[in-house]
């Protein structure tokens, strides 16, 4: 449920609810992995440096800047990374177009041109009278009817018979099965040694 809110924060732009979402996600990651997750240690150095040592403008254009939308329209914001990501699949999708024997010029032009490409291919293929056979199913019918099956079912219900071992291990609150003690000297160890990376870089300037 987390990640779908955390998906809809990101499409509305919703800077305070992600910081919300992000603090959650601490203990889920630490819950759904141990204590070394990766995802939780950059959740704690970013809320360290958004929540803690930056200004309240300085930290409001941190979290704007990881979004971009590129339509203007409400409800269409989506990562700034991912965005950057489908970038250079295009621009190399357009390079691959040129074929062999390609000079790096030829390449530097083609990389400008590769958004305006893209653009008139989309409005061209947007501009089709006939229906696509192959059009893409919403997901949220399917997420919502897998969560009422969920409901029904309750898996993580003991039913003799259906008990595995390793299922053993498996916590049906993944938040709650996370020490208390040990989290808070995660949180406080990690959000340290952002605060003197940062320190030691600003020196080394």
């Amino acid at each position: 449920m987390d990640f779908i809110m955390f998906n809809d924060a990101i499409k509305s732009g919703d800077i305070d609810m992600i910081t919300i979402l992000m603090k959650r996600f601490i203990p889920l990651f630490i819950g759904l992995s141990s204590y070394k997750s990766k995802y939780a240690i950059e959740c704690v150095n970013f809320l360290t440096k958004t929540e803690c040592l930056l200004s309240d403008f300085e930290s409001a254009r941190v979290k704007l800047g990881l979004l971009v939308n590129r339509k203007g329209r409400p409800g269409k914001n989506k990562p700034a990374d991912m965005e950057q990501e489908n970038n250079i699949r295009l621009v190399k999708h357009v390079i691959r177009g040129l074929g062999a024997g390609k000079s790096d010029k030829a390449m530097l032009r083609i990389s400008k041109a590769a958004p305006v490409i893209s653009a008139m291919v989309n409005g061209l293929e947007g501009s089709k009278t006939h229906k696509d056979r192959h059009s893409r199913k919403s997901i949220s019918e399917d997420i919502s009817r897998l969560g009422d099956a969920i409901r029904k079912i309750r898996p993580f219900n003991y039913q003799k018979g259906r008990q595995m071992n390793p299922f053993k291990k498996i916590s049906s609150n993944v938040i709650g099965a996370v020490n208390k003690d040990k989290l808070k000297d995660f949180i406080i160890r990690h959000s340290s040694r952002a605060v003197n990376k940062l320190a030691f870089d600003d020196n080394e300037d």
